[in-house]
């Protein structure tokens, strides 16, 4: 990292779906300290991309962006920068190459989380990046996470940290810091994700975390459908 101005504080992994009240995240952005956020629903990015286009259109200071989580057969990827849907459970390894064909940038989340993970198979995805720091990751005393910051710190992945906030007032809990050369925009932003200008960061885990697991855990889910209020 170089100096401060440069660097801008990124929470990459941000739901709306499933009850977010997602209207709270930029003040939550301002108490964390934040300046940016990657908005995301699953299997499908229509919804992230009208909130993040309510949310530029109110709130100029910070920098919103919109993204997908897809369900591989092999367990979740992220990407963001692309306009075209993907198909979910097709092999992680190709849903990479998708994303990259599409003008994208792909990130492995939360590597070692039972059932939606990518899990060992993340040795052979070239993915961008792979989130080192999960906030989910914290209600099980760390260990995901520390299981990918031993596993894969030296396989060329750029290290983000999200929260997989599914409650907005988690925002935040995991987030980044990415090097943008001054420049704060979206495309800035994902290219030093591409160029692995980023340093994931954790807070310790507090109600918040504990808030948002119980939330993820317990709410009904309908195929991941998209809820709106």
């Amino acid at each position: 990292m170089t100096s401060e101005e440069n660097v801008l504080g990124i929470d990459f992994h941000v739901h709306v779906d499933e009850r977010v009240k997602y209207w709270q995240i930029p003040n939550v952005l301002r108490a964390r300290n934040l300046d940016g956020v990657g908005i995301l629903t699953h299997n499908s990015f229509r919804f992230a991309k009208k909130i993040v286009e309510k949310f530029r259109a109110r709130d100029a200071e910070k920098v919103y962006f919109a993204g997908v989580e897809i369900d591989t057969a092999d367990g979740h990827l992220i990407a963001y920068g692309i306009d075209q849907e993907i198909p979910r459970e097709l092999s992680s390894e190709e849903t990479v190459e998708i994303i990259r064909d599409l003008g994208g940038v792909s990130i492995i989340p939360h590597p070692f989380m039972s059932h939606n993970s990518i899990g060992w198979k993340s040795y052979i995805v070239k993915a961008d990046a792979m989130e080192f720091y999960n906030g989910f990751a914290k209600i099980f005393l760390n260990f995901p996470n520390y299981m990918a910051e031993v596993s894969f710190r030296h396989n060329g992945f750029g290290k983000v940290g999200g929260s997989d906030a599914h409650f907005a007032q988690a925002v935040g809990t995991c987030y980044t810091l990415v090097d943008t050369n001054g420049v704060h925009t979206e495309e800035e932003i994902l290219e030093s994700l591409r160029k692995h200008k980023t340093v994931p960061k954790i807070r310790p885990i507090d109600y918040y975390d504990i808030r948002n697991f119980i939330g993820v855990v317990f709410t009904p889910k309908i195929n991941r459908k998209v809820v709106k209020f």
